[in-house]
Parts: C-alpha cells; sequence; structure tokens
C-alpha cells in the first residue's frame, strides 16, 4: 500500500513532530561543568566564543590561519597555570524536580527490630 498526495505529507510531517518532541522531552544526565583558562573568539559571519583550551599554545594552533584570537578566560576560577576546573552543578539532576543533595541511592536502610509488644498469634486448624 502506498500513500501519496496530502495524506502521505501529513503522515510524514506527524512522525516528524512526534520525533521532534520526544527528543525535547529526553532528560539529560548532569554533567560536571569544566571550565578552561583560555578562550578564542573567531569573526567569521556567525561570531562565536571557544573556550576550551587548556594553554594560550593550544589555543593559538587553532586559531592559526583564520580570522580568530586568543584570550584569557576573564571568569576562570582556577589558579594559575592550572589546565581547568572541575565544578559540579548546584543543584543536583533530576527529571522529577529538585532532590536532596545528600541523598545516596545506593545506602541500605537499617531494618527495625520487631517491636516486643507485638504477639505471634497461632493459626487455628479445624478439626475434620
Amino acid at each position: 500500500m502506498r500513500i501519496s498526495g496530502k495524506s502521505g505529507l501529513r503522515v510524514t510531517l506527524a512522525g516528524l513532530a512526534l520525533t521532534i518532541a520526544a527528543g525535547a522531552l529526553m532528560p539529560s544526565p548532569a554533567q560536571a561543568l569544566i571550565r578552561y583558562p583560555y578562550c578564542m573568539k573567531v569573526y567569521t559571519r556567525d561570531q562565536y566564543e571557544d573556550c576550551s583550551f587548556s594553554t594560550l599554545a593550544q589555543c593559538q594552533m587553532s586559531a592559526s590561519g583564520r580570522s580568530a584570537m586568543c584570550y584569557r578566560d576573564p571568569f576562570y576560577e582556577g589558579r594559575p597555570g592550572t589546565p581547568y576546573v572541575i565544578t559540579q552543578p548546584r543543584v543536583p539532576y533530576s527529571p522529577f524536580g529538585n532532590i536532596d543533595p545528600d541523598y545516596d541511592p545506593y545506602r541500605v536502610a537499617p531494618v527495625a527490630a520487631p517491636s516486643p509488644h507485638v504477639r505471634k498469634h497461632k493459626r487455628k486448624t479445624r478439626a475434620h
């Protein structure tokens, strides 16, 4: 069976819309933030900055032959000479909202001992 014409276009557009919606709803994992000390600003039609360089030499090699400029990131929080700084996000990620930062999913909860006030009942048996 072949779908053609307007109905085929509708089916294609509906499938595309479902794919886009599913991709938008997928949660992304929490990631550590890595900050590097050197940035490169590229001067093209779409100007952009790339702050992913540990050394000035790395940045200059990447900028070589391009309309680009390297500079030290003024917001870099690491000590001078450190190649990068890893910082954890402020709030742990959860698709269900904020969670307790001290929550450990691998911690086993202790089992409470039975209370001495609870009596065990014997089963009554029927005589046949």
